[in-house]
């Protein structure tokens, strides 16, 4: 079970009083008990004196020991002389002088008299007192030697504890009281509010509250220093938290328009890409056309020539349409979800690489079955999303060649089974360790030299996968291959919606 700190104070303070007190109690006894066996020698003395004055050589004064005052604090007591003699049965018995001076009313059935009266004839024989059956047995002593005997039981041998007790419990339990409540007062006072003041101060900082500040105790202690100390470090972490924000938004923005910058970067290099495939394209047909043009300007041209002439330009016209409309479905336009046949995608994609695989001698090879996959999306993003694949894959084999002894290559493959359509690109190029595996989707991250790749390229296909509901899988063995798998849902008919194709 917790307890607060002003609880357990409180009990600390209550039990400190209470062991002084109580050590207080026990030294006051001990005091009492040594007062009483100072005393108690005291009357022995005065006893022994007064004895030893009324003996005189015409006799002792039985009358001046009965008469002695202070009998009435001794319980029992037995004066004889030295004339002691043993029976036959082994009895002490006083031949001479046997005085019981505090009387034999208040004697127990049970006192023995023989161990008293052993008791001081060992006193005698000795020469000092002994304690023996509750009591004392002191020599007398003259100028001759032993005179004889004395043995008493004085009435304040015992400290009644149990009434000393009871006379200063009440004043003990008062005092306590009060000393307890004092000193919490001033511990409360000195310590306890400060400390809570703090604990309040730190859970507010703890969630959050920066500009918590605790009120500061007029006096100078080490608490209000504390104090003052929290205010302070709460007032630096307030200013720095806000040069962080300030700091944090500054950054954030240089990375929004760095993003933006590299975004337009990666589109640049895209549009380069298309634009080199389309000027493939349009270039191939075009120098045909123009030989053909200049033909048909002569005017004897037969007439069976002119018509081939016309009949290859017409073909050549068509081929650059065809390129032309190529681009157009790579170019972003707002349309609404369709049923995208990724066959034609993956076609057109590989049109516009093809004239960089036949430069770096890499063959692109196509498998896929029957009836062509289709998606659920935008023809425009599936595209780029496709084409930066057959880039990427590009780039490496450019980069880092292969080892493969057939050659540079690129694989692509179609799929579509019950949980949607697949589209594998595999290149036999360098590949990449695991660790990198794990970072090449994230944006801007590349294995490229500086200067050479953005790290954009798989991190857009990576977003346009997510914005179709699918996904990229990526794997790669170093030295060996890299493969990009792209999972597309299944297309479902009937569907509406508009986006950003």
């Amino acid at each position: 079970m917790r307890h607060s700190l002003r609880f357990r104070a409180l009990l600390l303070v209550f039990l400190f009083n209470s062991i002084v007190f109580a050590a207080l109690g026990v030294v006051l006894a001990r005091h009492q008990a040594a007062a009483g066996v100072e005393k108690e020698e005291g009357w022995t003395e005065n006893l022994v004196a007064t004895i030893q004055n009324t003996i005189a050589p015409e006799g002792f004064k039985v009358a001046a020991i009965l008469r002695w005052p202070y009998w009435r604090f001794f319980a029992d007591a037995v004066l004889v002389d030295q004339d002691l003699r043993e029976s036959f049965g082994g009895e002490l018995r006083a031949g001479g002088i046997d005085l019981n001076p505090a009387g034999v009313a208040e004697r127990g059935g049970t006192f023995e008299r023989q161990f008293a009266l052993r008791a001081i004839h060992a006193a005698m024989l000795s020469g000092r007192p002994l304690t023996a059956v509750g009591g004392r047995a002191v020599p007398i002593r003259v100028k001759d030697g032993i005179w004889g005997g004395l043995w008493y039981r004085p009435r304040t041998t015992q400290v009644d504890y149990v009434a000393v007790l009871r006379g200063v419990l009440p004043w003990f339990a008062l005092s306590t009281l009060l000393l307890t409540g004092a000193t919490y007062l001033a511990l409360r006072r000195l310590v306890l509010d400060p400390v809570a003041q703090l604990a309040v101060g730190a859970a507010r900082v703890r969630a959050g509250d920066f500009g918590a500040r605790l009120a500061v105790p007029t006096r100078r202690d080490e608490l209000a220093d504390l104090v003052r100390s929290f205010n302070e470090m709460t007032s630096t972490v307030e200013s720095f938290n806000q040069r962080l924000s300030e700091e944090v938004r500054i950054a954030t923005e240089k990375a929004r328009a760095a993003e933006a910058a590299a975004m337009r970067e990666r589109r640049l290099a895209a549009m380069g890409e298309l634009a080199a495939g389309i000027a493939h394209e349009i270039n191939n047909p075009l120098g045909g056309l123009q030989n053909a043009v200049e033909d048909l300007r002569k005017p004897e041209l037969p007439a069976a020539r002119r018509a081939q002439y016309l009949d290859l330009l017409a073909r050549g016209l068509g081929r650059i349409g065809e390129t032309v409309a190529r681009l157009r479905r790579f170019t972003p336009r707002e349309a609404p979800l369709e049923d995208v046949d990724l066959l034609a995608v993956v076609h057109d994609a590989l049109e516009l690489v093809a004239h960089r695989a036949v430069r770096l001698g890499v063959e692109l090879v196509l498998a896929g079955g029957a009836p062509p996959p289709v998606v659920a999306g935008w023809r425009n993003d599936v595209g780029q999303a496709v084409l930066n694949v057959l880039v990427n894959a590009l780039d490496a084999l450019e980069d880092g060649g292969t080892r493969d002894p057939r050659g540079p290559r690129i694989d692509l493959g179609l799929s579509s089974a019950s949980d949607g359509v697949r589209l594998v690109v595999r290149d036999n190029g360098p590949g990449v360790e695991p660790a990198a595996l794990q970072r090449v989707g994230d944006l801007f991250y590349t294995t490229k030299e500086v200067g050479r790749g953005t790290g954009l390229g798989l991190s857009l296909v990576h977003s346009a996968m997510k914005r179709h509901g699918g996904d990229l899988r990526l794997a790669s063995e170093r030295g060996h291959y890299f493969q990009a798998e792209l999972h597309f849902p299944p297309a479902v008919a009937g569907r509406g919606g508009a986006g950003h194709a």
